[in-house]
């Protein structure tokens, strides 16, 4: 049962995506860091997707990309033929913003904290949401997720890197006064998801150009250079490398692709 105030953590969302939709409406420039997200998440879902049956099922976690942050869409790489992801989010304000950005979508408003789902899922898509969970909370998202989960079914699940000193400063002084997010030890999640049945496939510290300014910042310095496809082409190779774990320490973020064993 959840506290009164982890539910106004839940209710602050509402805020948060109104004031985030108008700073994004506001900040239309040459966005470097939009186009590496894109790159990047959609070649780790591309990779998922054609792993998958022809039927497959998928959640993404949070409508957030799709409603809120112009340019990080990313629905749209785990549509097939036959089937349509589900996206679920637990603000009102964000799913009706989604939904009015893609009417292909399907939305669901709702929390993996109470899911309405039962285990149907070959893919569950989480893109930065479980660092949005209290600590008292994060064992229950994470085993919800993997309850979701068919046999040999995938999670993709990513957060904020505490290994990144800057990061860690950033949302310790100004990320957290303003929305319910939190930085997380690659090796915390890793037990986490292991203790519910998940064994871990591949993982990639993500987003090393920004290891200064994170994912937040509106602008990005040096944007149009990185921006190259040279210079993209091998920030992206290094990023998608097996070893790229070893740079969590300059990495903003982290993602973990994990297996259900049963």
């Amino acid at each position: 049962m959840l506290s009164n105030d982890e539910v106004k953590i839940l209710r602050r969302w509402d805020d948060a995506a109104l004031f985030f939709q108008r700073r994004y409406a506001s900040h239309r420039g040459f966005e470097f860091k939009d186009y590496a997200f894109r790159q990047i998440y959609g070649e780790l879902i591309a990779h998922v997707m054609r792993s998958l049956p022809s039927h497959a099922t998928v959640l993404k976690t949070d409508l957030w990309n799709e409603g809120i942050e112009d340019g990080r869409e990313l629905a749209s790489f785990a549509k097939c033929d036959e089937e349509r992801p589900i996206c679920i989010d637990i603000s009102r304000f964000v799913c009706e913003s989604a939904w009015r950005s893609d009417h292909s979508l399907t939305v669901v408003r709702a929390t993996l904290l109470a899911s309405p789902f039962r285990p149907m899922f070959d893919f569950v898509i989480d893109a930065s949401t479980v660092d949005h969970m209290p600590d008292r909370l994060r064992m229950v998202w994470i085993t919800s997720e993997s309850h979701m989960l068919k046999h040999q079914g995938i999670l993709l699940i990513s957060f904020d890197c505490r290994l990144n000193l800057f990061n860690e400063l950033y949302h310790r002084f100004r990320t957290r006064k303003k929305y319910p997010e939190w930085t997380l030890a690659p090796s915390e999640v890793r037990s986490r998801l292991e203790a519910v049945g998940l064994e871990i496939v591949r993982e990639h510290a993500i987003f090393i150009a920004g290891f200064l300014w994170g994912t937040h910042r509106p602008t990005f310095p040096l944007a149009r250079v990185l921006r190259r496809d040279s210079v993209f082409a091998l920030l992206k190779r290094m990023e998608l490398s097996q070893r790229s774990r070893w740079l969590s320490f300059i990495a903003p973020q982290y993602v973990i692709l994990a297996r259900k064993k049963n």
